[in-house]
């Protein structure tokens, strides 16, 4: 990949190595990047098997609505 693709790639893993298990607004604080591009950055990385993605949970609560 291009050089800044592997930097980005090279210290987003650095962080998780560091601090272990972190959010993607976490990492964005950590490396001075908007939560949605680390989510993104991250998503390749997990395509590219670099990462594991471990859990996904809603943004906000929401009232269950019965199956139709």
């Amino acid at each position: 990949m291009d050089g800044w693709w592997d930097e980005i790639d090279r210290e987003l893993r650095g962080c998780l190595r560091k601090y272990g298990t972190m959010t993607p607004r976490e990492l964005g604080r950590e490396l001075g990047m908007p939560e949605g591009a680390v989510a993104s950055v991250v998503a390749l990385l997990a395509r590219e098997g670099k990462v594991r993605i471990a859990s996904v949970e809603l943004a906000e609560p929401h009232e269950e609505r019965p199956h139709v």
